[in-house]
């Protein structure tokens, strides 16, 4: 065996594992709740339709870029650089990672959501109270340092918290078959009234803004989808890690699916949306009693906090390919004497703990930072999916491809393509201009690449640099005249 060559190599079985644990976190906890605030069952049946279609179209590109180009290692970064430059694969990897910081932040604020909903704790709320934020704030920092000592999650952890996962969601989702009430779902079936839950007054929402609404609080539930592509070197067959994105794919869907719809015959839309977050310990309370809620809330505390040194690392390894790549400057790609992202890895646990703190002034809930994480990573979802349509159009990787696989994978190529841009206009200009200031907050490091590798400004990144500060200055104005609220 070669020097420097992976020896343990992941099989069919454990890449389809990465792919549905590296999907499945906390949202699926909160899923009830996130669907009815702004859609009734036709609309979330609707909206539902679409994502699945849009994901499997995602996974398809994310496979198919995989096999047809492996000189591409860093995936969603390399690939957005090759359409868009620097400026492109900057944003991609920054902001992606920027995004799962600020995702972070939506999953200590529901952790501490659960631990809100048994008396001894009843002081953290719904995970926002100033307590939730100052513990959530010292558990944060806690994690950063147990991954600078080189700490990973175990294979015993993963277990553990998959196993967290599985038995709840499992038992909600039998539990709802038979205690589904056709007649509840069809009560509010094609209603276009929604009920506010913060102002507590009823609008009139149609059903296609209805399927927008859930097309967002979807898209964060399905985020890790290419998981089974971050670990195509480890894999012992690159065709195994198609077969597994695909498969891993479906298995989330119909879990996520399953959870939302089926809740939908156990209680009203308004009810649902009231119910304190984890949704799903409510519904379980509603169907088993008090100790429904307590299993539902007790695993996902368990689920979350095995997870989280994960989902800490990741976003921190996300923002340093922009150093390892030449996107940024040389510092994010710091790494310490445990091969730890130290620079990075303090980039965004500061967004994370930002967040927190804002979510504490504002009062800012789950669902509130799920829209601003998802608002981050849709649109390198988006450039991913052009690179893909591009690279059909032009015959990249299809070189010794026969025309059926080029005809197919352009086909999922424009889905996604479809997918992905009505997700940028799905998330709305509000969250665009949320996502423009986080973008500005990376561009010092981009700068300062751009010194130390002593290249020149191309007018194109310079115009597109202007944009994202405009957007910016608009989005930072808006926050201060109270023109964007965070409800």
């Amino acid at each position: 065996m070669k020097k420097g060559e992976i020896k343990n190599k992941v099989g069919l079985g454990g890449l389809t594992a990465l792919v549905v644990g590296g999907t499945i976190g906390s949202g699926i906890f909160a899923l009830p709740a996130t669907m009815t605030e702004g859609a009734n069952p036709a609309g979330i049946l609707l909206g539902w339709a679409i994502v699945a279609l849009g994901m499997l179209a995602l996974a398809s590109v994310y496979r198919n870029l995989t096999l047809q180009q492996p000189e591409i290692d860093d995936g969603i970064y390399g690939w957005s650089k090759k359409m868009f430059g620097n400026v492109g694969g900057f944003i991609a990897a920054y902001g992606h990672g920027a995004g799962d910081a600020i995702g972070n932040a939506s999953y200590l604020t529901v952790l501490f959501s659960a631990f809100g909903s048994f008396a001894i704790f009843k002081y953290f709320g719904n995970g926002t109270t100033w307590p939730a934020v100052i513990i959530a704030s010292i558990l944060l920092w806690v994690i950063v340092f147990l991954v600078l000592k080189g700490v990973h999650t175990e294979t015993w952890l993963n277990n553990l918290t998959t196993i967290a996962k599985v038995i709840p969601i499992t038992a909600f989702l039998i539990l709802a078959i038979f205690n589904f009430n056709p007649h509840i779902f069809m009560a509010h079936f094609a209603s276009q009234d929604i009920f506010n839950i913060t102002t507590h007054h009823w609008s009139h929402v149609s059903i296609f803004d209805q399927s927008k609404n859930v097309l967002l609080a979807a898209m964060w539930t399905l985020i890790g989808i290419e998981s089974g592509t971050i670990f195509a070197t480890r894999a012992k067959k690159l065709s195994d890690v198609a077969k597994a994105t695909t498969i891993g794919a479906l298995i989330v869907i119909t879990l996520l699916v399953g959870t939302s719809i089926l809740s939908l015959g156990l209680l009203s839309p308004k009810t649902i949306s009231g119910l304190h977050a984890p949704s799903m310990a409510g519904l379980m309370e509603h169907m088993v009693g008090p100790w429904g809620s307590w299993l539902i809330n007790i695993c996902l505390i368990i689920s979350v906090l095995g997870a989280l040194i994960a989902w800490v690392n990741l976003s921190a390894e996300e923002v340093r390919l922009a150093g390892r790549g030449g996107s940024s400057s040389k510092w994010l790609n710091g790494l310490n004497k445990n091969e730890a992202p130290i620079n990075s890895l303090f980039v965004t646990a500061g967004i994370t703990q930002v967040l927190m703190i804002v979510a504490g002034a504002y009062s800012a809930g789950y669902e509130v930072l799920l829209k601003f994480s998802t608002s981050l990573s849709i649109v390198p979802y988006l450039m991913v999916s052009l690179y893909a349509l591009k690279s059909v159009v032009t015959g990249i990787g299809f070189e010794n491809q026969p025309k059926k696989v080029r005809f197919t994978s352009g086909i999922w190529a424009g889905i996604a393509v479809c997918f992905t841009a009505f997700m940028v206009y799905g998330a709305g200009l509000k969250y665009l201009l949320l996502a423009a200031i986080v973008w500005v907050t990376g561009f010092p490091f981009y700068y300062k690449g751009k010194k130390e590798r002593s290249e020149k400004w191309g007018k194109v990144e310079l115009i597109a640099w202007i944009i994202i500060m405009i957007m910016a200055i608009v989005g930072i104005y808006s926050l201060i005249t109270g023109t964007i609220t965070f409800d």
